[in-house]
């Protein structure tokens, strides 16, 4: 009789043991949903900067076409550069183009550079780019080294400063 009366508190302790066991499962549970739903948004904007790298490719190489047998001879003009288009120093939403040189066309890169550069600031948050001319190039068709830069502030822990992303891709 006297084993019965000792037992009378274990299966509370038992089951307080077990709810915090589930609680800490829980809490693990929220803890991996929320990371998941940070890296789900930065995937999406990385997706971002993939479609718009590829936009702005297609429209180089659009304004390229009309140019495709021509600046051997020298005489009939090459391809705009597109790398002479940067970002305002002071807007991001401006853009400003540089002379084309002598033997290059300038036709509609300012257009072209302008609706993308707009396209790029309303879908990536802070976004910026760079379009630099690569080493090599055929036939005077610049190969270009895009990167896009933008602000991704939930992928980053609260004590890192640098909370930029970026997606950088090769334009031939």
């Amino acid at each position: 009789m006297m084993s019965q009366h000792q037992q009378k508190g274990i299966s509370l302790i038992e089951v307080m043991v077990s709810l915090i066991i589930l609680a800490l499962g829980l809490l693990g549970l929220a803890g991996l949903h929320s990371r998941s739903m940070i890296m789900s948004q930065s995937s999406y904007y990385r997706g971002i900067a993939a479609d718009l790298s590829a936009d702005l490719a297609d429209r180089i190489r659009a304004n390229r076409t009309p140019y495709l047998g021509s600046g051997e001879d020298g005489a009939t003009p090459l391809p705009p550069d597109f790398s002479k288009c940067t970002q305002s120093g002071s807007n991001a939403d401006q853009i400003s183009c540089n002379t084309q040189d002598s033997n290059r066309q300038a036709y509609l890169v300012s257009n072209e550079m302008t609706e993308w550069n707009s396209a790029l600031r309303a879908q990536l948050p802070g976004a910026s780019f760079t379009l630099v001319p690569a080493n090599s190039q055929s036939a005077g068709f610049l190969r270009y080294t895009l990167t896009v830069t933008w602000v991704d502030d939930r992928s980053k822990t609260s004590s890192s400063a640098d909370y930029n992303s970026s997606y950088t891709t090769v334009i031939e």
